[in-house]
């Protein structure tokens, strides 16, 4: 049976949960350094954080780079810190996870 190299990898969505500081962020830096390194694509969705440092944050900024990222769920403490921090501007949005997949950001009424 013949398969089709070039189809496209399903998208895979990380979901995080608890603090994420620099106690706590080895795990989900590991997993998403990792899914960067092997797919085009990655959601992060972020429903269950309850806190984010420097540290998260600088997590978030360097996976941008390798990878198309995308950001679901973002809670109103992560919220804060991207507003904050106006990282806003270079982070990839999104309404819902269909809406990631589907590459479907957030337009300026939803806001």
């Amino acid at each position: 049976m013949a398969t089709d190299e070039t189809a496209p990898l399903p998208i895979p969505v990380i979901r995080p949960s608890g603090d994420l500081d620099f106690h706590t962020i080895g795990p989900f830096a590991a997993e998403l350094q990792q899914l960067c390194s092997q797919h085009k694509v990655v959601i992060v969705d972020l429903a269950g954080v309850t806190f984010g440092d420097s540290m998260f944050l600088n997590q978030i900024i360097a996976a941008e780079k390798l990878t198309d990222l995308r950001l679901i769920n973002i809670p109103e403490v992560i919220d804060r810190v991207f507003a904050i921090t106006t990282v806003y501007d270079i982070l990839a949005i999104y309404p819902t996870l269909e809406a990631a997949r589907n590459n479907r950001p957030f337009s300026g009424e939803e806001q």
